[in-house]
């Protein structure tokens, strides 16, 4: 499996999403919820890339974005009282699911960890994610601000369950 993350710090210039998004909702999580949703898990891979910008030497790469098959997501995270400025799903959700992937993908690789560096490279992706779904830019402007000042400790929680059994 190739790195979720470039390998030295970069500047995100674009994103563009490669495949359809495909989520599924097991029934024993519809059964077994607590909370106000369910989980949802990806049926297929979702692919997506970036086009970055190497703040080293200026060279023009792209990195590959795939969150994998099985992967559990609650959709887009927003706080009950975010909720009147900004819905759970919308043009940001596929962004979210991207988002969400990149902020746990450092620990399926071993010997990462979760560093500043990586977890701004996971927002600034999401950042360009949005505007490649037309979000309204005040909207997505909310939305990172919100990110990059409350999303610390979720990038380094490793106690996040990642992953669901999904029939083929």
């Amino acid at each position: 499996m190739a790195s979720a993350y470039p390998d030295e710090p970069v500047d995100v210039l674009s994103f563009s999403y490669k495949s359809a998004l495909h989520l599924a909702r097991e029934i024993e999580a519809v059964r077994g919820r607590r909370g106000e949703d369910a989980k949802y898990v990806l049926s297929r891979p979702y692919e997506a890339v970036a086009t970055v910008r190497s703040r080293a030497n200026g060279a023009v790469f792209e990195i590959p974005v795939c969150v994998p098959k099985g992967f559990l997501t609650d959709l887009s995270s927003v706080p009950r009282w975010g909720r009147w400025a900004v819905s759970r799903v919308g043009p940001h959700l596929e962004g979210s699911i991207i988002h969400d992937w990149l902020y746990v993908a450092w620990q399926q690789e071993e010997g990462m960890e979760a560093t500043e560096e990586r977890r701004r490279f996971a927002d600034d992706v999401f950042r360009q994610a949005m505007s490649e779904a037309n979000v309204d830019v005040f909207q997505g402007w909310l939305i990172y601000t919100a990110v990059r000042l409350g999303g610390r400790d979720a990038f380094s929680d490793r106690n996040v369950p990642l992953f669901h059994d999904v029939p083929s």
